[in-house]
């Protein structure tokens, strides 16, 4: 891990090193010897890391290099913070400053050159200790395996004939694998994969299968290899052939001397000519079956590969048309069955308290408040942010098993997340041997247990679910060694002293209860989450001119938010305002070109026609009329007066997630609209022409929902080949529709459909029995009679026979007297008045 966070620490200074130039005028030369040097180390680290069990003294000289780097990092980002804000502006900028603000840079300017002098120093002592003891320098392009990282993947290394005595939970699946690959009949599978998170058992089921009585009477030959993470294709193949053909010593020197290609060859040839089984067990990534599969048939032979993988993404790579098996977890039942016996002592902590649903957008901005997610290259002439490089990173853990998928949203995004209990349980054990994080769990510790970390900690969790507020309950953070922390979460807790937080100086990442004006201190602050505090005022934060994202949403009903509260925050990219706030004044907002969220902006305040109207610091310079929101992808809106959204839409042309509540004179048109828009929502917009006319064109919708008297209409029509990607659309109290028609065409892809309390609507759309993808349709709140129609030998059951799941909830008895008295009410006026 050390390795890792020092080649953070180097991408960063290579970053502030460009970004921020005019800043580092007076130390540039010496940052960059400083990246130097770190680079340098990083080599050693890599075999260092991978030593680390070799002695006490490799683990604190690795432990030692970890502070080094975020020292480096410290020193560096607070002369940018200090020195840059007062530099530029060309020489008369300088004329004009005091005498004693150049005094003041000069001196820190010296005093950033002798820090790092120091750090220089430490990492050549450092360097010279890791020599010693016998740790090379590891080429970063790869290189070739350390002593070390050759017992790792011994230790790693599987073999078909040896078998665990007790084997849990994985009946089923073995039958099930082993009729895949022996079913010719019934299944034609090349390929079959078994995936799932490390500890599942896929070698074990694999060892299994490989060994079981109807696999080795339907195969001619079988062969085992373990790829592992050093995958070397040549040992791969020659192990394989051999497995197979059995030669002599004569045979296996002369496939000893074949060429790379001719062996490849002779066990192509070898699997067209047998019947023949390959287990290739842990294989990593899809690079290493691109550089093993010259040797295997895919085509013509019926000879069949069976792997395992901690990666599922690799199954379609492999052979689109293999199966994939994914080992589910055992049971309680199973895991009493394997674990019984065992002592075994767990205590359930974590940096997220333990089955905590972590939602995925709030940890990816974290990952880019610590500075964890390197920015990418442009690719073509999109590019990718560093949320989108963090998503990428999250579905890999995915795909590897190693997170679990909490839910999903109708376009496929994942939307909560969670560790495993073993995962979970392996990742705090590793940070906490390695200082990464200290965690405090307040139901299992008293203020007499509570362990302080060995060294300088950098993150801290604290949670606890007895109690939110314990009486007396006091957190050893006064210690010198919590005073360099990146990261503090609380959870269900309130700090008793709330001064403890300007402690925290170096802080990037703060989720809690608390909100105090300490809170302005903290000027390397870049994630900021105040959570069901009940203070009731904003306190300024003019100084966090670093912060990036700004989640204010847990903020119950806020007094007065200042206008300038946000003015100095240049570097915002997620801003969440308080649903219920009152602002006295337009908002002003230094830099709107970054931002990609904008959550309960403020109509009452900002016209929507022109958003330079409503935050004041825009003007002419920062924000011109042509002025666009580039990065802008989320964008919710809830007003009183009827505005005119078409202006405001236009000017985000990247925009995938749109949420309206308020009346609105008219729909843009489609070609007004992002063509990334995926997700819409509106409520009480009162449209009165058919607002699917213009939807059904955009490309990209998968999510809609019309909800409230989103449209005031009597018809609505879907056409032929309308909606192409749709895949969830929701109607809710459109009380005046009465007819909708679907043509055959339409909706291709709509997987999820709920109508609820449309009461004026007669019967579900004819077209509905053609949209032939439809899984999941929901009614609720209908009258009787809609539902009548629906049911086994109902008028309209030939439209939805189809459709697997029908969930129907009727109006409650009091709804429908409800209902009813009104539409008797209305009768009566209406004979009266004729």
């Amino acid at each position: 891990m050390a390795e890792a966070i020092v080649s953070i620490v180097v991408e960063r200074l290579g970053n502030l090193l460009i970004q921020e130039a005019i800043s580092f005028a007076g130390v540039s030369k010496q940052v960059k010897q400083l990246q130097v040097e770190l680079k340098q180390i990083q080599s050693l680290l890599k075999d260092a890391d991978a030593r680390q069990n070799e002695g006490e003294s490799v683990r604190q000289w690795v432990a030692n290099m970890r502070d080094v780097a975020y020292d480096a990092e410290d020193i560096i980002e607070r002369y940018a913070l200090k020195v840059g804000s007062r530099k530029g502006g060309g020489i008369q900028n300088v004329l004009k400053r005091p005498f004693v603000c150049i005094l003041r840079e000069a001196k820190a300017i010296y005093q950033t050159r002798s820090e790092i002098g120091e750090i220089t120093k430490r990492i050549s002592t450092l360097s010279l200790h890791l020599q010693n003891y016998g740790i090379k320098f590891v080429s970063m392009e790869g290189g070739g395996p350390s002593s070390s990282s050759e017992k790792i993947g011994k230790q790693r290394q599987t073999y078909a004939h040896v078998e665990h005595n007790v084997v849990v939970g994985l009946e089923d699946s073995l039958k099930e694998v082993v009729a895949c690959l022996t079913e010719e009949v019934k299944y034609k599978y090349r390929v079959v994969s078994i995936c799932g998170m490390g500890g599942l058992g896929k070698t074990t089921l694999a060892r299994k299968v490989y060994n079981h009585q109807q696999v080795t009477s339907h195969f001619d030959c079988r062969a085992w290899a373990c790829i592992s993470q050093r995958c070397q294709p040549r040992d791969v193949w020659e192990g394989v052939l051999i497995s197979l053909i059995s030669p002599s010593k004569d045979q296996r020197d002369e496939i000893r001397s074949l060429r790379d290609e001719e062996l490849a060859e002779k066990l192509f040839e070898i699997q067209q000519q047998k019947k023949c089984l390959v287990i290739l067990d842990d294989i990593w990534n899809v690079e290493d079956w691109y550089n093993l599969r010259a040797a295997f048939p895919m085509n013509d032979t019926n000879s069949r590969i069976l792997l395992t993988s901690r990666n599922e993404a690799l199954t379609p790579k492999v052979d689109p048309s293999g199966h994939l098996h994914k080992l589910p977890f055992l049971n309680d039942e199973n895991s009493w069955e394997l674990l019984q016996g065992l002592a075994i002592s767990r205590r359930s902590e974590g940096h997220f308290p333990e089955d905590f649903e972590i939602r995925t957008r709030m940890l990816i901005q974290m990952w880019v408040a610590e500075g964890l997610i390197y920015q990418m290259q442009h690719i073509g002439s999109n590019e990718e942010t560093l949320e989108d490089v963090g998503e990428r990173y999250l579905q890999e853990l995915v795909q590897r098993c190693m997170v679990q998928v909490g839910q999903k949203s109708s376009f496929v995004r994942i939307k909560t997340c969670r560790l495993h209990d073993l995962m979970r349980d392996f990742c705090v054990e590793k940070a906490k041997s390695e200082n990464f994080l200290h965690i405090i769990n307040i139901d299992h510790e008293s203020n007499e247990e509570i362990e302080a970390p060995i060294g300088e900690v950098r993150r801290v969790a604290i949670s606890g679910r007895s109690s939110p507020l314990r009486h007396g309950f006091t957190l050893p953070l006064t210690s010198q060694k919590y005073f360099h922390l990146r990261s503090f979460l609380t959870f269900s807790m309130s700090l008793k002293e709330k001064s403890l937080l300007r402690n925290f100086k170096y802080l990037r990442v703060y989720m809690g209860m608390d909100f105090t004006p300490n809170i302005n201190r903290l000027i390397h602050l870049r994630f900021l989450s105040p959570r069901y505090t009940s203070v009731r005022s904003i306190p300024s934060l003019r100084n966090l001119k670093c912060l990036q994202t700004l989640d204010l949403r847990q903020m119950y009903w806020p007094d007065n938010v200042p206008n300038d509260v946000f003015i100095n925050m240049e570097h915002l990219r997620h801003l969440y305002l308080p649903l219920l706030a009152k602002f006295r004044e337009k908002l002003q907002l230094p830099n709107a070109s970054k931002l990609q969220t904008l959550v309960n902006i403020p109509v009452s305040i900002c016209d929507v026609k022109d958003p330079t109207a409503g935050f004041d610091e825009f003007g002419k310079d920062l924000m011109p009329s042509n002025f666009t929101f580039n990065c802008l992808c989320v964008l919710k809106i809830s007003q009183k007066k009827t505005v005119a959204i078409t202006p405001m839409v236009m000017r985000c042309p990247h925009i995938y997630q749109l949420r309206h509540l308020g009346k609105i004179e008219k729909l843009p048109e489609h070609d007004q609209i992002s063509q990334h828009l995926a997700q819409l929502k509106l409520a009480n917009t009162r449209l009165e022409k058919d607002p699917m006319l213009i939807l059904e064109k955009l490309p990209n919708l998968k999510i809609l929902h019309l909800r409230s008297f989103a449209y005031t209409g009597k018809k609505m029509i879907c056409s032929v080949r309308g909606f192409p990607q749709l895949q969830s659309l929701i109607l809710y109290s459109l009380k005046d529709l009465e007819e909708w028609e679907v043509e055959e065409g339409s909706m291709p892809k709509l997987y999820h459909l709920k109508i609820e309390y449309c009461l004026n609507l007669r019967m579900v759309p004819d077209g509905l029995q053609f949209v032939s993808n439809l899984q999941k349709l929901e009614i609720v709140r209908m009258y009787p009679s809609f539902e009548e129609r629906l049911g086994e030998g109902g008028q309209d059951f030939y439209k939805i026979r189809h459709v697997p799941s029908l969930k129907v909830i009727p109006l409650s008895h009091l709804e429908l007297s409800y209902v009813m008295l009104l539409t008797s009410s209305a009768m009566v006026s209406y004979t009266v008045g004729a």
